[in-house]
């Protein structure tokens, strides 16, 4: 018998404590049964990579840390399919609260890039504030939108003129803008474009980070990208006149 089995798992245990999560309070937030989190408390198992990792994201804390073992299990290295959490067929199917409790979540990383304005100003009713409030806890956040809005209302003076004030926040703009992705830390959410389709009508992906990023790595590199290539956002003119 191992010394993990006589003592349990102290790293978790301690993380728990530090967190003030529960076993029921965890088990919940993974959507599994309590026993397994006892498991990992009170034995040496550990857990398969997604909730390895979704348990220490929830902590503030390294699945690797928690469980040393992590790396050494086969079936813990993770595949494509482990980094999808759900698979929507269109917008409307999406938890309504998904969008901004995902944004909300984010402690280190916010990135937007968003082709349709006006669907984010209805999914996160606050999203200035909340942004704004992320911004000055030192999150990193990033905002970029098309730089010709199809349509009257779809620019981000438009939709969102108070974020132009905004201090902490990167705002640009990108012709080459065609999906939806909004990203918090490790989870993102993804519109998939799909020709002759509206983009309310196209599947969403959740997805989550995982290891190496098999499924994620390519929607993160892109989102670099459009960072590294966009036009920095500046107020639009009818916008100052209405200021003064």
């Amino acid at each position: 018998m191992s010394a993990a089995t006589i003592n349990g798992n102290e790293r978790l245990r301690a993380a728990m404590v530090a967190a003030n999560v529960t076993i029921e309070g965890l088990a919940d937030h993974l959507g599994i049964d309590p026993k397994s989190v006892d498991r990992w408390l009170n034995t040496d198992r550990t857990p398969h990579a997604r909730n390895a990792e979704a348990a220490a994201k929830y902590l503030r804390a390294d699945a690797y840390h928690l469980w040393p073992r992590l790396g050494e299990r086969h079936r813990s290295m993770p595949t494509a399919q482990d980094e999808v959490v759900a698979c929507y067929p269109m917008r409307s199917t999406v938890p309504y609260g998904l969008w901004r409790s995902t944004l909300a979540g984010a402690a280190t990383v916010i990135d937007l890039a968003v082709s349709n304005l006006l669907f984010l100003a209805d999914a996160v009713w606050d999203l200035p504030t909340l942004l704004a409030d992320k911004a000055s806890a030192g999150v990193r956040v990033r905002l970029v939108t098309p730089e010709e809005p199809a349509g009257p209302v779809t620019g981000l003076g438009d939709v969102f003129p108070s974020l132009l004030t905004v201090s902490g926040l990167r705002l640009a703009t990108h012709p080459g803008l065609r999906a939806d992705v909004l990203r918090a830390d490790d989870d993102l959410l993804v519109t998939t474009p799909i020709d002759g389709l509206t983009p309310a009508l196209a599947p969403v992906l959740h997805l989550r980070r995982l290891g190496p990023a098999p499924m994620t790595g390519g929607y993160l590199a892109t989102l670099d990208h459009l960072f590294a290539t966009a036009t920095p956002a500046r107020p639009v003119s009818h916008l100052r006149a209405v200021a003064a």
